[in-house]
């Protein structure tokens, strides 16, 4: 079979000496800095300063990435724990410049980081992070290209020549075949979740409702590709079974979709306007003090 241009990619962009950089790591940091650019902008509306945006993705993003990582390597135990455990096996244990990074361990490690961000600058939990978790979704889309680069996370095998095309298929070189591009899917199904979270905040006054919005689209677009998605050194997904995951994705999502219709008929139940049609308006500036100068006798 000839070798399609989507499987000559190499995974690293550059190398300066010795030391080389991931495709993967550059576009999960381009992710993070245009949620950062949303959120900036977004948090004008509950009069959130850009600097203190900024000091909080300065503290979820660390968090993030260290509970991404260890997400990993305890998904692959096996291949990091190796007898004897030397510091070259330490090294390669947090290796994150080699990629390998678990979004779904990640997000907790981020939202945690905006726990404590939120009780140091006193802003309310739930506003924040309505307004900080839909824009993951744009992140994950731009970061997923990552494993296109690594030649990873994709489906099952493609033998119809009439469906062997890019983007709906992808050639894996090391497989020497057609697979279904299951990042490219993920990523577009992101994507249109992004738009209609956004949307949903600007026009549907509901507290937490992006909170709760973000876990249902993310584990319910994760357990539908889970039929289809082939990670045979995913050691959690082995342990826990096929039908374990994908069970355990929907259930997630129902719960929060059940959470979100919940909080919606007790706010309607208190009088409470949740739909605006031209858009919610942005909680008022707050007021500020004249200062006044003591006249001097």
């Amino acid at each position: 079979m000839l070798m399609h241009w989507t499987g000559e990619v190499t995974p690293i962009a550059f190398s300066i000496g010795k030391v080389s950089v991931a495709w993967y790591g550059i576009l999960i940091t381009i992710g993070m800095l245009i949620s950062l650019a949303i959120c900036v902008r977004r948090f004008k509306r509950i009069n959130v300063k850009s600097d203190d945006v900024l000091t909080l993705f300065l503290i979820c993003i660390p968090m993030a990435v260290i509970f991404a990582r260890l997400g990993h390597v305890v998904s692959n135990y096996k291949y990091y724990f190796t007898t004897p455990y030397d510091w070259d096996a330490f090294v390669k244990t947090i290796a994150i410049w080699n990629g390998g990074l678990t979004v779904m361990w990640g997000v907790p490690g981020g939202v945690l980081g905006g726990f404590i961000w939120c009780k140091v600058y006193k802003v309310d939990f739930v506003r924040a992070a309505d307004l900080v978790l839909p824009t993951v979704l744009i992140a994950q889309v731009i970061g997923r290209w990552g494993n296109f680069f690594n030649q990873e996370l994709y489906g099952q095998m493609v033998t119809d020549p009439s469906h062997q095309w890019f983007p709906l298929a992808i050639f894996i070189a090391d497989e020497g075949a057609w697979f279904q591009a299951t990042f490219f899917y993920e990523g577009v199904l992101n994507f249109i979740g992004f738009v209609l979270l956004i949307y949903l905040y600007y026009h549907v006054d509901i507290k937490g409702l992006g909170t709760l919005s973000y876990p249902a689209w993310y584990c319910l677009v994760r357990g539908s590709l889970e039929f289809i998605r082939n990670d045979p050194e995913n050691v959690i997904d082995k342990a826990l079974g096929f039908n374990s995951v994908i069970l355990f994705c929907y259930l997630i999502s129902a719960v929060c979709i059940g959470v979100i219709v919940f909080l919606g008929i007790r706010a309607k139940k208190k009088g409470q306007k949740i739909f605006y049609k031209y858009g919610i308006p942005p909680l008022p500036a707050p007021e500020k003090k004249e200062k006044t100068e003591l006249a001097s006798l």
